[in-house]
């Protein structure tokens, strides 16, 4: 079976895949680009492409379809993994079906790990894929190369924030980028050569959002950057299953608040729309 054919692929007629590609076994460490081919899902427009597509980055719980045997196999996961780990194919689905293609970008599979909520990936190592992963999207046949866009949650969103950061190359074909609830922590101010939505919750007790304020605020490209912050949301506001308060532990909290969930997916297609 070769790369391509073991792909997973969403479309209108297939729906959500229950899977992931499985790596063969090769004889030396994959590049990245390898990495990337094989740990990834497809959500695919019906219709005629190219499409607009999304490069999307999960947080740091990982990805996850509504599939039993995941449950099974990973007993040890807490309650706020498994809600963020499914809500990502299900964004994914959703841009779907707005006529986005998605390639929902699984860094944990790709680095041999199921959660990485410890610090096991940075988020300059979560850009490094962004950038590779926008390099490949855009030679796929049904990627509308001249219309990519960026989007990542949470760990993810840091990777976003990593990628908009400092001397990397942000490639001409990216139209814009998007951080949910993204961890700021403390770097210097962006070099974004793309517009940036940064969306937060003021009530989130994990990814501070003060600290991404005071990055706003000192980046020379602060007209480049608009800022929702949604009144008395958690981390995970846009989590549909989630409890409006699940702690999580160590004064640490997540919870769905439909308010921001709602008018956070009105201000992201609004604002991709407008680089459509």
């Amino acid at each position: 079976m070769s790369r391509r054919e073991c792909l997973v692929r969403v479309s209108a007629s297939v729906g959500l895949a229950l899977g992931l590609c499985v790596p063969p076994l090769v004889a030396q460490t994959p590049g990245l680009r390898e990495r990337i081919i094989e740990n990834h899902f497809e959500f695919i427009p019906s219709g005629d492409g190219p499409f607009p597509t999304l490069i999307a980055i999960p947080g740091c719980s990982g990805i996850a379809f509504q599939d039993p045997t995941d449950e099974a196999t990973h007993p040890d996961l807490r309650e706020d993994d498994r809600l963020f780990r499914r809500h990502y194919p299900r964004a994914a689905e959703r841009f779907r079906t707005e006529g986005f293609a998605v390639l929902l970008v699984h860094v944990h599979g790709a680095e041999g790990l199921v959660k990485a909520c410890d610090g096991e990936i940075q988020g300059e190592r979560i850009a490094d894929y962004i950038n590779e992963s926008v390099a490949w999207a855009a030679g796929l046949d049904f990627v509308d190369a001249t219309r990519i866009h960026v989007i990542g949650w949470s760990m993810g969103g840091w990777g976003v924030l990593a990628w908009l950061h400092g001397p990397r190359t942000q490639a001409r074909a990216v139209q814009s980028a998007i951080a949910v609830y993204p961890g700021c922590f403390d770097r210097e101010p962006l070099t974004n050569r793309v517009p940036l939505l940064l969306l937060v919750g003021d009530a989130d007790d994990i990814a501070d959002p003060s600290i991404c304020e005071e990055l706003v605020a000192k980046s020379t490209t602060k007209p480049m950057i608009t800022v929702h912050s949604y009144p008395g949301a958690r981390h995970g506001f846009d989590i549909s299953d989630a409890p409006p308060v699940l702690d999580i532990g160590n004064g640490m909290t997540i919870g769905f608040q439909q308010s921001a969930a709602e008018a956070a997916w009105r201000e992201i297609l609004a604002f991709l729309s407008e680089r459509r």
